[in-house]
């Protein structure tokens, strides 16, 4: 069965990428993998923009579909995004493939400052001092995402672009290759910025431009 793009039949599920519940008629883009608990299939539910930053190879399969489709399925200019109304489409296409040429981007999971001083950076493996901003990270793992540390704000080069990071026993941790590689020296701030800021709504703009300043001077 393949991937979904759809209206929400109710209010009750919940993303998998932010834990927020999915309103009645809302869109909503299905990831359908195999149940690891039964016979069949299953679909993990998503807001299309965390499916987009948090599984996109799945996201533009799913994109695919419903593009092909008479119209009936879904209206994907209707999903609410940081572009404009038309350019819909290209911006989650966009994005989705910004996550698969940096396979280490779609683990971030919002920011916050550090609440003690005993955290290290998965980057540098230096502390994070108390106070400090921090990115939060993820792994996915048979539909589940994990907590998986921190790095520090200026920390993200090394980490998303970087070949010093323990890549093994996780989806997505592989060795990169030369194309992928190449392909990393182009991410910019600003796609960290746009990420951080989806997956940590309370933060405001005073914080946003706080973590734009420290991702911008590394």
């Amino acid at each position: 069965m393949p991937h979904v793009i759809e209206p929400a039949t109710s209010g009750r599920a919940k993303c998998r990428g932010c834990g927020e519940k999915i309103a009645k008629d809302e869109l909503r883009f299905g990831e359908v993998t195999e149940n690891p608990y039964g016979d069949g299939d299953r679909t993990l539910w998503f807001h299309p923009v965390c499916g987009a930053y948090k599984r996109p190879e799945s996201f533009i399969e799913a994109m695919a579909a419903t593009l092909v489709e008479d119209g009936s399925v879904a209206d994907l200019e209707a999903i609410e995004t940081p572009a404009a109304r038309g350019e819909t489409i290209a911006w989650l296409r966009d994005q989705s493939r910004v996550g698969l040429n940096h396979p280490l981007l779609p683990r971030i999971d919002g920011a916050g400052r550090a609440p003690t001083g005993r955290a290290h950076c998965r980057s540098c493996r230096e502390p994070i001092d108390k106070d400090d901003w921090r990115i939060g990270l993820v792994y996915y793992d048979e539909g589940y995402f994990s907590p998986s540390g921190f790095i520090h704000v200026g920390c993200w080069r090394g980490y998303f672009e970087g070949e010093d990071v323990e890549r093994t026993g996780v989806e997505g941790d592989g060795e990169r290759t030369a194309g992928e590689r190449a392909a990393g020296e182009s991410l910019e701030a600003g796609m960290v910025l746009e990420r951080v800021a989806h997956f940590s709504p309370a933060l405001t703009p005073t914080d946003l431009a706080e973590i734009d300043g420290g991702l911008r001077s590394s």
